[in-house]
């Protein structure tokens, strides 16, 4: 279940990354709530982060490799199936 989970999560990370800078989903990424301190936020940069070490790429090879839809979909599922079997 957990990996299924991560796979869904990684998948749609790819999917907001590849929205417009414009859109909130995209720009709900990065927020951060004023007043609040840091660890009693629930980023959802910081939760996505923990899929990502999963497929051993950083946040920066992420933006760039979800722009390929089709190999970002590819990556996630070798990389979640590979830890299973």
């Amino acid at each position: 279940m957990d990996d299924i989970l991560c796979e869904r999560r990684l998948r749609w990370l790819g999917h907001v990354i590849r929205m417009d800078h414009q859109r909130i989903p995209r720009q709900a990424l990065h927020w951060e709530v004023p007043g609040w301190s840091k660890s009693s936020v629930y980023k959802l940069e910081e939760h996505s982060q923990q899929g990502l070490v999963t497929m051993e790429i950083t946040w920066e090879q992420a933006e760039v490799a979800a722009q390929n839809r089709s190999e970002w979909r590819r990556s996630v599922a070798h990389c979640i199936h590979f830890d299973v079997g």
